[in-house]
């Protein structure tokens, strides 16, 4: 059976097997990139007009007319969350192939054919993700809405982070169990799911994924301090354009160290199940 060390070594390498493939798997994470900065400026413009117009009007926020909020931009906004969401979805789809191939144990990366197949099952890995995370999110956004109380709230807090945490353990290998029989009906098949995770040993289960997380966590601190270089080096010389500088930056992360992340991350998650079945 894989060392905790072999199963990440081998995530870190993988992703190199196949550049051309690491680098389409990255436009797509390049193009929310860049819509989400998009989103986020045109977000600011819609609040800044809002703003001028309570200040004219004397008015709340919240009293603002729709009618008077710059309509353009919010049909903007809204057309490019849809999109967002659409490549989000291919993005968890090709997720779910390389956490297959890894099952598989196949070397090389997912192909890029087959996009509403990638779609469908971006779809089926949403849905499993936000049903794990549901628990946790209601007994926090309810425990809000309904309490006021300083200290209780911060035991909600902490029951609702515990619950996130308790629910991401679960989620990976709910994921893994799906993918492996290609069935949405598997991925809360929970006598199979605590299974696997009890013949792995919960403790190098555990392990193996706090472990990756640190060695992304570590990756990411170095790059952030690349990536601030550059912004650096592009506000010397681009004055005033924040935006192309956002974008720039947003390009970069999106097309090397998303795409990256993603595909050593998955690759992981699909190690874990392989050696929880043997």
């Amino acid at each position: 059976m894989a060392s905790i060390t072999d199963c990440v070594v081998e995530g870190l390498k993988y992703p190199f097997n196949d550049i051309k493939k690491l680098l389409g798997f990255g436009v797509l994470f390049a193009l929310i990139s860049v819509i989400s900065t998009f989103i986020g400026f045109k977000s600011m413009d819609i609040f800044r007009a809002a703003v001028h117009i309570n200040e004219v009007t004397n008015g709340t926020l919240s009293q603002i007319p729709f009618s008077q909020l710059p309509a353009g931009d919010i049909y903007i906004v809204a057309g490019l969350t849809i999109v967002g969401l659409i490549i989000s979805l291919l993005i968890m789809g090709y997720q779910y192939d390389i956490v297959k191939f890894s099952i598989d144990k196949k070397d090389g990366l997912p192909g890029f054919g087959d996009m509403p197949a990638k779609f469908v099952n971006g779809i089926k890995y949403f849905i499993v993700a936000m049903a794990y995370n549901l628990i946790p999110i209601l007994v926090l956004v309810i425990g809000m809405a309904l309490v006021s109380e300083s200290s209780i709230l911060l035991l909600i807090l902490i029951i609702s982070t515990i619950l996130f945490i308790i629910a991401y353990f679960l989620l990976i290998m709910a994921l893994n169990n799906m993918i492996a029989y290609d069935s949405l009906k598997k991925a809360f098949d929970f006598s199979e799911i605590i299974g696997n995770i009890s013949n792995l040993g919960w403790g190098k289960y555990i392990g193996i994924i706090l472990f990756t997380l640190i060695v992304m966590m570590i990756i990411s601190v170095a790059i952030s301090f690349i990536l601030s270089f550059i912004t650096i080096l592009f506000a010397a010389t681009i004055n005033n354009q924040a935006f192309v500088i956002s974008v720039v930056i947003a390009i970069i992360e999106g097309l090397f160290i998303d795409s990256y992340m993603g595909v050593f991350f998955n690759r992981v998650c699909g190690s874990i199940y392989r050696e929880s079945i043997k």
